[in-house]
């Protein structure tokens, strides 16, 4: 329910209007400008402005390129969020034919800063003990689920997450900027992403965006989700499986109808 101008100052309280403005980014295609917003709920700019940066600070919005958009914290709230609930859902007949063709250890993640946050994982026949798990946190720099969702991002994203330095894991981690760069260029090429033991030795990985069209991102997409498919190097070649998880993840994107999916 929206405010009209004329309630807007004190009929309703913080609770309602955080839940408003979410509302109306909610239901908004794409991202949503300060000025649209507030055309959209009734409600002053300067009340709207200051309760949009307390919901970005605690990431139940984001910022990007143009306005606001859902943020990554929604996620996080697991089974409750429906956007999560439908991505898994859509997702995890899709993972459990790779895990079976594979044998290996399968992920679903999300983008958050410089880290991408696993929402969702299956394990094979094959699969070699791992420490990640569902709602663990992984570096986005030196897995290939990282780096596929930074490839299909924004500057706006890709800049802050280089912001620090690179940490050398192994002696294959990319710590280079520009080097880091042309992989991304790389990637947005080739549709998918590669960790050649770049995170933790003896563990490679091939990943996939899962994109949505309507975003504008370096070429048209932006990535929502990453899919994946992790083993150890000497069970796993990499390469073999990216067709099948190239064809998975553009499947789980048209599955979705996106953009309903923020």
């Amino acid at each position: 329910m929206w405010l009209s101008a004329d309630e807007s100052g004190e009929q309703r309280t913080v609770s309602d209007r955080l839940l408003i403005i979410m509302d109306a980014v909610a239901t908004s295609p794409g991202e949503v400008g300060l000025s649209e917003l507030v055309r959209l709920i009734g409600m002053k700019k300067a009340t709207v402005h200051r309760l949009a940066t307390d919901l970005v600070a605690h990431r139940m919005l984001e910022r990007g390129s143009y306005g606001y958009r859902l943020g990554l914290r929604l996620f996080e709230l697991g089974a409750h969020v429906p956007a999560s609930r439908r991505l898994r859902a859509c997702a995890r007949p899709f993972m459990t034919d790779l895990v079976t063709a594979t044998g290996q250890t399968v992920h679903l993640g999300v983008l958050d800063g410089a880290e991408v946050l696993c929402i969702e994982k299956l394990t094979g026949r094959r699969s070699a003990p791992s420490s990640t798990s569902i709602g663990a946190w992984l570096p986005a720099y030196c897995t290939a689920l990282g780096k596929v969702l930074l490839a299909f991002s924004h500057d706006s994203v890709v800049d802050p997450a280089l912001a620090e330095p690179l940490t050398k894991n192994t002696g294959t981690t990319i710590t280079d900027r520009g080097q880091f760069l042309r992989e991304l260029a790389r990637i947005r090429e080739a549709g998918v992403a590669y960790d050649r033991e770049e995170w933790a030795p003896g563990t490679v990985c091939v990943a996939a965006p899962i994109v949505v069209e309507s975003y504008v991102g370096r070429d048209g997409h932006r990535a929502v989700a990453g899919l994946s498919v992790t083993g150890p190097a000497g069970r796993l070649q990499p390469a073999r499986v990216a067709s099948a998880v190239r064809t998975a993840a553009l499947t789980i994107s048209r599955s979705l109808g996106l953009p309903q999916l923020r």
